[in-house]
């Protein structure tokens, strides 16, 4: 799954990504913020993206949020 940050100026820096997902149908979203994006991943920087891979020590609630990203409707 890749979370993207809405807020990434300039937008050139991943502007990419989202193709690169849809040509591998990969599940992407977005979320408004940079700051919270970094934080919700362990960091005290702002992350512009981050990519969630399956494990099995989280399977049950990767799959929970697959399932909800996968529902989302792909951005215009």
């Amino acid at each position: 799954i890749t979370v993207l940050a809405g807020d990434t100026l300039p937008i050139d820096v991943y502007c990419h990504i989202p193709i690169m997902c849809e040509d591998r149908s990969l599940p992407y979203a977005y979320v408004p913020s940079k700051t919270d994006l970094g934080a919700a991943a362990g960091s005290k920087r702002p992350t512009c993206v981050i990519l969630i891979k399956p494990h099995e020590e989280y399977q049950e609630t990767y799959d929970e949020c697959l399932e909800e990203v996968s529902a989302l409707p792909l951005p215009l």
